[in-house]
């Protein structure tokens, strides 16, 4: 059985984070704006990874969405790690290293693979990994 899965990523500034994951290699696959004219909802996607990037409005804060907008308002990437699986990690790293991205972790051999792991701008975590055996 095939599956697939993509990670949302609340965020403060949708621009900047689309921005961010584009000067990655990733490409966008959408965009949605909200009843202000700004950015809203996109999402972003390298090989069959995706990371969809959306914000909660004040203007959206009612009804059914004033708990989820308390939700989300805690720390943003607190306690996530996302990982992107992918052969040409090098690729991405030396992307990574010409958008002065802050890397958290160089790229290193580890016993499970080839990896190395950045902060975004809201501070989700999130490793490039070529796992051992894969991507042969």
């Amino acid at each position: 059985m095939k599956a697939e899965i993509s990670v949302m990523f609340n965020v403060k500034n949708v621009e900047r984070s689309l921005a961010f994951y584009r000067s990655l290699g990733f490409t966008a696959r959408w965009q949605w704006k909200g009843e202000d004219g700004k950015l809203a909802y996109a999402g972003v996607g390298l090989g069959e990874a995706v990371i969809a990037l959306g914000r909660i409005t004040p203007g959206n804060s009612g009804g059914e969405y004033r708990s989820y907008q308390k939700w989300v308002s805690t720390p943003l990437g607190a306690g996530v790690i996302v990982n992107v699986e992918l052969r040409p990690v090098e690729k991405v790293y030396a992307r990574a290293k010409r958008a002065k991205a802050d890397i958290e972790s160089r790229l290193r051999e580890w016993p499970y693979g080839t990896a190395f792991t950045i902060n975004d701008p809201d501070g989700y975590v999130v490793k490039f990994l070529r796992p051992k055996g894969e991507f042969a």
